[in-house]
């Protein structure tokens, strides 16, 4: 009774609940959350070497149950473990939800063309006049560099959203890590940012100023864990963490080793 009421606790207070690498697969049951409805999308299952059924990967989603009119599918990638949510925002510029998985490099459920396939799809989006949110697992390391062309240009994008810092005092222009690292494929997720004109909110919201590590392993130094959105988002973002200290979370998902981001 004591672990059923810690998870319900988890969804106190949040409209969606995104989790990745979960191993779940299509048509697997669910634990019920009371006003929220979920899905899973997993990859095809594989024969071990001791033919036992093996289902890495697979994306869970929990979300309001009032949400379900304005939520759709938009786009699916399983193989590369991403997938897009479209929420419709009524008179404004629609959502589009991207939940992440990167498999680490060198896996063979990992693909050169990853992120040229996640420009597109953002490309996409933009052409749309929709609002890009990215999250997830992205198993890249890129320190503490520029996610944009420069600073001035950075100033100058926000400016034109309005989004000044008489307006918006919390704001913080530059991204900080506490992870030094410069990793395989980090190159490759900055340029995608530059390119897409998109912002990492690790490291630059109050709550994460420092740009907290989000994964246990190799010591917990480890920052691969990720949200990146349209910097309009900021207009209505209020909060980012990188939750460390949830004993909840902790006692009921202790075999993860990845620290919730919480938006």
């Amino acid at each position: 009774m004591e672990t059923k009421v810690q998870i319900l606790e988890l969804f106190q207070g949040v409209d969606l609940v995104l989790l990745t690498e979960t191993w779940h697969f299509l048509g697997q049951h669910l634990p019920n959350v009371e006003r929220f409805d979920s899905f899973v999308v997993g990859r095809t299952v594989q024969l071990g070497k001791t033919k036992t059924r093996k289902h890495n990967g697979g994306v869970v989603g929990y979300f309001r149950s009032h949400l379900s009119p304005n939520l759709s599918w938009w786009k699916e990638r399983s193989h590369d473990s991403y997938i897009w949510l479209q929420v419709s925002m009524g008179v404004a510029p629609n959502l589009f939800v991207c939940v992440v998985y990167v498999a680490p490099v060198g896996s063979k459920h990992n693909s050169e063309y990853l992120f040229q396939n996640l420009t597109t799809n953002i490309a996409e989006v933009q052409n749309l006049g929709g609002i890009v949110l990215l999250g997830g697992d992205f198993n890249v390391c890129i320190a503490a560099l520029l996610d944009t062309i420069d600073i001035d240009d950075l100033c100058e994008l926000l400016q034109t959203l309005e989004l000044v810092e008489a307006k918006q005092p919390n704001i913080v222009v530059k991204r900080h890590n506490r992870n030094t690292i410069i990793g395989d494929w980090g190159r490759e997720l900055l340029d995608l940012c530059c390119d897409a004109g998109l912002l990492i909110l690790n490291g630059r919201m109050p709550s994460d100023e420092s740009g907290e590590f989000t994964c246990l392993a190799n010591g917990g130094h480890d920052t691969i864990d990720y949200i990146i959105n349209s910097p309009i988002v900021w207009q209505t973002a209020t909060h980012f963490e990188v939750i460390i200290d949830d004993t909840r979370y902790y006692a009921v998902g202790g075999d993860s080793d990845h620290k919730p981001l919480h938006l």
